[in-house]
């Protein structure tokens, strides 16, 4: 089997799949939430791989969080959420007046990690400017474009969600001329203005309205992100790429654990002690409010449903009855969920949510998997070249086609009677012919 697609409970063709696909990103809402496999091709590293850079390079700090209970022995752990112990833990042991040195190593090691997987490719920190040119950015690219050039007239302008703290979206929409909403306004100084989600552009010297597109693209980092950084003030500010790189490239370098500078927003239990609070729990409202739309439809990718809190919010928005979720999933078929499916790897359990998730066969939910079906590059694929005539548009057509042909039909009768041939009566010519009436063009 090379293709795997299911709706609920019934199994879809490569065709259904794509019909489907291709409506439901024409909904009234539409968004993505990208996960760390969704950057892999552009040079990141999912969570297997963040834990073989520690175990390799970083193996006597790793070590140290097992010997302490921060790390299950012979299980790999949830890094942002030991970064979050760590930093706990540094707290009261400053109170206290703990020596830390092995603690704040460790973290320092952490860090280290998850800095090295959002770095993606390094010619893209140097040439932004050249993104559209850079093959590995490609798909990111492809997805963007797509998504914004499927709107319709009056539409909102599609959101990207993203746990990845990498910049591979901001570059895609850069590199296609669109403006990137990311709650951050200003422009020497960028700090988060949680009003910029409600505005967008528009072209004020257009003459009625477009067909298609929009000028923006709504991003909202669940998990902060590689260029925001807090200011001494206790805001939160967004540095431009080429001030975040030798920042980056500094702190990777160091052997110091308290060299940090600051930047990289991590959210967790210990953040709702820090200034920095609001931010990420604003980003999460508006993700929240998001699936609360009506006529909404959330493409998820990349994303291995690791986080508990997301997962909830998804789960608990399946009661909007007008809301469609379409899932890849490469790993479906190990996960032992349909038996149809004939498993291609090693089995592996699935998180408890999404298991749930999947039994309940939801017609709201669709999933398609699996192996490199499930990849980001076959989400930037699938999704539909943006249409040159929608159906709206191209009833419009037949319907100014046939008043045309009726004109026409009229002039020449009012020319016969004028010459005085006995014609039929006028009203007579705005009969259409047999198969051709308008019942079939407004209907």
């Amino acid at each position: 089997m090379t293709f795997f697609a299911i709706r609920g409970s019934r199994q879809l063709t490569s065709e259904e799949f794509l019909a489907h696909l291709a409506l439901a990103i024409r909904l009234e809402n539409v968004g993505v939430l990208l996960g760390a496999g969704a950057s892999k091709g552009v040079g990141g590293m999912v969570m297997a791989d963040v834990w073989a850079l520690l175990t390799s390079e970083y193996d006597e700090q790793v070590q140290f969080l097992r010997d302490n209970k921060f790390l299950p022995d012979g299980e790999q752990g949830n890094v942002e959420l030991l970064l979050d112990r760590l930093e706990i833990a540094c707290l009261d042991g400053e109170r206290v007046g703990a020596d830390l040195t092995k603690l704040k190593t460790a973290r320092h090691a952490l860090r280290k990690a998850v800095l090295r997987a959002a770095i993606l490719d390094e010619k893209l920190w140097w040439d932004p400017d050249q993104a559209i040119l850079h093959p590995k950015l490609s798909s990111h690219i492809r997805l963007v474009s797509r998504l914004a050039g499927n709107r319709q007239p009056g539409q909102a302008a599609p959101w990207a969600f993203t746990t990845n703290y990498d910049l591979a979206l901001e570059w895609s929409a850069e590199a296609l001329g669109l403006h990137c909403v990311n709650g951050f306004s200003g422009t020497h100084g960028r700090t988060f203005r949680p009003s910029s989600f409600d505005l967008g552009l528009r072209n004020v010297q257009a003459r009625g309205e477009a067909r298609f597109g929009t000028y923006n693209l709504y991003l909202g980092k669940l998990h902060g992100s590689i260029s925001w950084t807090a200011s001494k003030s206790g805001s939160v500010c967004e540095l431009p790429s080429a001030s975040v790189k030798p920042l980056v490239d500094q702190f990777i370098a160091s052997d110091k654990p308290d060299d940090w500078p600051g930047f990289m927003i991590f959210p967790g239990a210990s953040k709702f002690i820090q200034t920095t609070a609001f931010v990420y729990g604003e980003v999460i409202r508006r993700f929240t409010e998001f699936l609360s739309r009506p006529n909404a439809c959330l493409i998820v990718n990349g994303y291995g449903f690791t986080d508990d809190h997301i997962n909830r919010l998804v789960v608990s928005a399946l009661q909007n009855p007008t809301l469609q979720l379409i899932i890849y999933l490469p790993e479906i078929d190990r996960m032992g969920i349909y038996g149809t499916l004939a498993a291609t790897g090693g089995a592996i359990r699935p998180n408890e949510q999404l298991k749930r998730l999947l039994l309940a066969q939801l017609p709201q939910v669709t999933v398609r998997g699996f192996g490199a079906g499930g990849f980001f590059d076959a989400l930037a694929n699938d999704l539909p070249e943006p249409a040159m005539l929608d159906e709206v548009s191209e009833r419009a057509r037949q319907f100014e086609s046939l008043l045309r042909q009726a004109t026409n039909i009229q002039v020449s009768k009012k020319t016969e009677t004028t010459d005085g041939d006995e014609g039929e009566p006028v009203s007579a010519a705005l009969e259409a012919p047999p198969g051709d009436g308008f019942e079939g063009v407004l209907g």
